[in-house]
């Protein structure tokens, strides 16, 4: 379920797109271990004057909770991703059952806001086509920032929880599954 208690301090400034409207999606992850929504959104709030940095939303195993209307650009990938992405934070998980079911919600969420704004499902590129980026692919393909989330999350889960990996690649496969059904 897509949960909405959108905060109104986060500044509202349209997309530098043509249209208005993002082009596509930015998963990020806390990088804070044993974070919670619970604890990231007071965080992001109480520090935005001083940081100028929130996501429209955050997904857990069991949440997705919309902070910031997805209609106005979010500050969280440098100028260059924040003015064309819907972005979201993944807190950390600690099961396997966790892991999967949150994979699930932002596969879910993104596939749901790239259907909302008539975008099809493709991986971000090196010449910055493409619709689901990461944090890092921002970083490396777009420039204005230099994280490299939630890769190493996602390598470090799959790992210890079913002794394999997962990438972007594999994260767009079932964002492309969830998209086919609605």
């Amino acid at each position: 379920d897509l949960t909405e208690d959108i905060v109104e301090t986060f500044e509202q400034e349209s997309y530098a797109t043509e249209s208005g409207d993002p082009i596509g999606v930015i998963i990020h992850d806390t990088g804070v271990e044993y974070s919670t929504i619970d604890s990231e959104v007071p965080y992001m709030i109480d520090n935005y004057d001083e940081l100028a940095v929130f996501v429209h939303s955050f997904i857990d195993n069991d949440t997705i909770l919309e902070i910031a209307d997805a209609s106005y650009k979010a500050q969280g990938a440098g100028l260059n991703g924040n003015s064309s992405y819907i972005q979201f934070e993944m807190t950390h998980v600690y099961t396997q059952d966790d892991f999967a079911m949150q994979l699930a919600n932002a596969a879910y969420y993104t596939a749901y806001m790239l259907h909302e704004y008539q975008l099809p499902v493709t991986v971000g590129e090196e010449d910055g086509s493409g619709t689901v980026w990461t944090h890092e692919m921002v970083s490396e393909y777009l420039g204005g920032t230099d994280h490299i989330d939630p890769t190493d999350y996602w390598d470090s889960s799959a790992a210890d929880f079913f002794d394999t990996t997962y990438d972007v690649d594999d994260f767009v496969q079932l964002v492309q599954a969830y998209y086919n059904i609605m």
